[in-house]
């Protein structure tokens, strides 16, 4: 069984793999921070991405002892949180453009995820329903046509990590089963994936379970996977970076855009948990002056703590402030605190809402479907 191979137009980011290679946590949490000025100077120098633009994908309900790992000094229990699609199209050598989408999660599948199985239970069918109805969103094949762009015209799928995943419908599927024989959604589009976070899928420990769909990636052609073994940069101002912690095989997309550089992931849910010093949510300033820390972790598991707030920390490293607050980062949370009545009067400092710099690019010639028949599916994926 093979996968498909890096693309041959990204390069490999070296800057940081000695630093993660040191010996103790706090070792390491140095050599990332001496380190990271050089990752993003590579990463500025290799220009800026053609186009970013950001669509709401799904919302729901989450805990808000995870929200805030526990500093926040609230009574609400839960938050509601967006989660965001970016659609990015960048230029690689050559001139040629390519299309990105970076967590364009299915939501009638995410559903399926323990976790939110179990919440609704708890809500009761007829809140969690009427929650679910009132954030609805257009799907992410729908949301496409805004900028021109067909299904055919994805060259690639990321996410920051695979918690709730299910990425049948989206790359289609072969071989035996209930979900066997799925059409691809985006028939050209390969997943990019840090091996750490496929390995998951190959045998989710007891206390992943609650966050993974355990058949997300069951079925899929192998040569749907790209998969990564380093940081990577795609092409002018587009870097995949890891950022371990949240799980073992979380990554941050960094963008070079018009407005400097952004970082995406779910390390945090709000400006505010990569800011607590300048934060109004009740208990951030505090726990943050009285545990010395300089970010509050999104911690709805604790695979790696330590390593999250050292990515944490490279994230803010990495990206430019925010030119009309400086007090906050440009960390784009994937999937981001919004106000809502299950809890009132609650809502981020500072918000960014969504990215957008350049234009769409107008490519939409069509183009042969170069999807092959693998000779093996993924149950989950081989080497």
């Amino acid at each position: 069984m093979t996968l498909t191979a890096i693309p041959q137009h990204s390069r490999p980011l070296t800057e940081l793999d000695e630093a993660w290679r040191a010996a103790s946590a706090g070792a390491r949490f140095e050599a990332i921070r001496a380190a990271a000025p050089r990752l993003r100077e590579r990463i500025a120098q290799s220009g800026v991405t053609r186009c970013v633009r950001t669509f709401d994908n799904s919302a729901a309900p989450y805990p808000t002892r995870f929200a805030f790992g526990g500093a926040a000094s609230l009574p609400l229990p839960y938050i509601v949180f967006m989660n965001r699609m970016n659609v990015v199209e960048f230029e690689i050598d050559g001139g040629d453009t390519k299309t990105l989408l970076f967590n364009p999660t299915d939501a009638e599948r995410s559903a399926e995820t323990p976790f939110f199985a179990n919440m609704r239970k708890r809500m009761g069918d007829f809140v969690s329903t009427r929650v679910a109805t009132a954030l609805k969103k257009p799907k992410p094949v729908e949301r496409l046509a805004a900028l021109g762009l067909r299904p055919e015209d994805v060259d690639y799928i990321a996410f920051d990590h695979m918690h709730t995943q299910d990425v049948r419908a989206m790359l289609g599927t072969s071989g035996d089963g209930a979900a066997a024989g799925l059409h691809a959604e985006f028939p050209n589009a390969k997943l990019l994936i840090w091996r750490p976070e496929l390995d998951i899928f190959h045998a989710l420990h007891p206390l992943q379970e609650y966050w993974y769909v355990r058949d997300g990636v069951r079925g899929v052609p192998t040569d749907r996977f790209i998969v990564c073994d380093r940081d990577l940069l795609l092409g002018k101002g587009v870097a995949l970076v890891r950022t371990p912690g949240h799980t073992v095989g979380n990554w941050s997309l960094v963008l070079h855009t018009d407005s400097g550089i952004w970082a995406i992931s779910e390390n945090g849910i709000c400006c505010d948990n990569y800011a607590p010093e300048a934060s109004r949510i009740p208990g951030l300033r505090r726990y943050a002056r009285e545990h010395g820390v300089e970010a509050v972790l999104n911690s709805n598991t604790l695979e790696g703590r330590n390593e999250q707030y050292t990515s944490m920390m490279l994230e803010k490293a990495l990206v430019d402030r925010c030119r009309d607050n400086a007090d906050f980062y440009q960390h784009f949370s994937s999937s981001e605190l919004i106000p809502t009545p299950i809890a009132p009067g609650l809502s981020p400092t500072y918000r960014h809402g969504g990215i957008t710099s350049g234009e769409p690019v107008a490519r939409r010639a069509t183009r042969p479907d170069d999807r092959r028949q693998p000779a093996a599916a993924a149950g989950a994926p081989a080497r």
